[in-house]
């Protein structure tokens, strides 16, 4: 039982510790969980118009290029997305601590993602389908790979 009640001890204390900063930290994290959220909530989108372009009859490859480049950009940025005290301790976030308590960890799942995504824009480029959903594959891999150990589960 002291095992169980210790950790929620120790988490009490930080919040304590915690609740002092400025309104002005606050503010910015709850800022940038914001904006976290919308750089994911925008990736989503795009994915998804990619994933419905193949199950699509034929891919409409602009719709497959323009969303595989916001995927790219995406995958290049996203280390700046979680910022030292923008976790669940500010607020509202499907991010687990583990991203800020395991860092080698989830740098390392972050880079399959940043490794798998230009691939995606690559195959995109080439207006090939079966290369676009080989890549397609990989890239959801990548996203899953994350979202496994650092995202809380989606609630249906």
């Amino acid at each position: 039982m002291a095992s169980r009640v210790m950790p929620a001890l120790m988490m009490c204390l930080g919040v304590a510790i915690a609740l002092p900063l400025s309104a002005h930290d606050e503010e910015g994290a709850t800022k940038e969980q914001k904006a976290r959220h919308h750089h994911f909530h925008e990736l989503g989108d795009a994915f998804k118009a990619v994933r419905d372009q193949t199950k699509a009859p034929s891919m409409d490859f602009d719709v497959v290029k323009k969303n595989a480049k916001i995927v790219s950009d995406a995958s290049v940025g996203q280390d700046k997305w979680f910022a030292k005290g923008t976790g669940p301790e500010t607020g509202k976030t499907d991010a687990l601590p583990e991203i800020w308590s395991k860092p080698d960890d989830f740098k390392a799942a972050q880079k399959v993602f940043a490794d798998a995504a230009p691939k995606l824009l690559a195959a995109a480029n080439t207006s090939d389908p079966a290369a676009v959903k080989a890549a397609f594959g990989d890239t959801g891999k990548a996203c899953k790979n994350c979202h496994e150990s650092f995202r809380k589960p989606e609630e249906h």
